[in-house]
């Protein structure tokens, strides 16, 4: 099992989520804290079950993802 978070640019969010949900981790909530910040910061939760190698490999991609910008 896998379960974490990921605070990120708003940027990031959809290159992280897509990696994410390729690897078949589950998105519980995506939120953010503050309010009039810059840049914005978002928060994901998420949780996977599988092998260790395949949710370790999944959440690097999604590091991957977020160091890349979402770019």
């Amino acid at each position: 099992m896998v379960d974490g978070d990921f605070a990120m640019r708003e940027s990031e969010l959809q290159t992280v989520l897509k990696s994410m949900r390729a690897a078949g981790i589950n998105i519980v909530a995506i939120h953010q804290h503050m309010t009039d910040e810059q840049p914005r910061i978002l928060f994901l939760h998420y949780w996977g079950k599988g092998k260790a190698v395949d949710l370790a490999k999944g959440v690097k991609s999604a590091l991957d993802a977020q160091a890349s910008g979402g770019q």
